[in-house]
């Protein structure tokens, strides 16, 4: 129990500080709850996370939110006076291994995938989607939104942006609409992207590039990665260890959550006792008969 509880503090604590190539400053994120029905036998149990979306000058970072905030959990009672040594970390208990770097400019989309402990990055085609913008509006967040229709991957999609903020960009690979995306649904009803949040960053919050330290590859390779982990995960792990491998942390954005107060350490997992886990929602089913790509 000891290790496992060392293991998730240190994993939650290097998702931000893997070493990154030069990028640009985040200017602004969005917040969205992400639902995916994965499993048609069984709608009542989605998959369920909380995404958000970094927005630059020239590139967009999407990826899980969920480690960002156990991050701020755990800086926030460690860096109280009164933490005995008892964390308590609250959240849905799930997180994509997946996230995505998107320079619209250069019609350029990199997915990077967590494995064991590292980060492959796969070129994706660009999205190209024939976004029908309808008359229709409604207010989203405070914010007047505008329809607009498209079929990506053999889903039809529905999305709501707004010209309000002077962004062009959208969760995951919903993007070439003439604004910002804050809302997405698939016309069956399976996934959902809603609105969360919006937020402006100040200057040296948050940067967007790739982890210089990332592993370049192809689909093809990956899968077979992918395939040889869910086979024997800890055989994967300990290959790695003995490779003497160190943890490459998170996605394509790198956040600072400022300095610690006092002498409180923040960063020595030995002054954690335990970890009580709370999660808001219920499991999300383990099996996937309906992708969110259907083609």
């Amino acid at each position: 129990m000891r290790r496992f509880i060392l293991f998730l503090f240190m994993g939650c604590l290097t998702v931000t500080s893997g070493r990154a190539q030069q990028g640009e400053p985040a200017l602004a994120r969005v917040i969205y709850e992400f639902m995916h029905i994965n499993d048609t036998l069984q709608p009542d149990k989605p998959y369920k996370e909380e995404m958000v979306l970094y927005i630059g000058q020239h590139a967009t970072s999407y990826d899980t939110y969920s480690l960002e905030r156990v991050n701020q959990q755990i800086k926030s009672q460690m860096e109280d006076p009164a933490f005995d040594g008892n964390l308590t970390l609250r959240g849905s208990g799930s997180t994509t291994k997946e996230s995505y770097y998107i320079q619209p400019e250069e019609r350029r989309i990199k997915q990077l995938y967590r494995l064991a402990g590292e980060i492959y990055v796969v070129d994706e085609d660009y999205p190209a989607i024939d976004w029908q913008v309808a008359d229709e509006t409604k207010e989203i967040g405070g914010y007047d939104v505008q329809k607009a229709t498209g079929r990506f991957r053999g889903r039809d999609y529905t999305a709501w942006f707004t010209t309000a903020l002077p962004f062009q960009a959208g969760p995951w690979k919903l993007q070439g609409l003439p604004g910002l995306v804050l809302e997405a649904s698939d016309h069956r009803g399976e996934v959902f992207f809603r609105y969360a949040g919006f937020e402006t960053l100040k200057e040296g919050e948050a940067t967007l590039s790739l982890p210089e330290n990332a592993i370049t590859t192809n689909k093809k390779a990956l899968d077979k990665l992918k395939k040889g982990y869910q086979k024997n995960p800890q055989a994967a792990m300990n290959a790695r260890s003995r490779a003497g491998a160190s943890s490459s942390g998170g996605g394509a954005t790198t956040v600072k959550f400022g300095g610690s107060s006092g002498n409180m350490d923040i960063s020595d997992p030995s002054r954690i006792k335990s970890i009580n886990v709370i999660r808001d929602d219920g499991q999300a089913s383990p099996v996937t008969n309906n992708p969110i790509e259907l083609e």
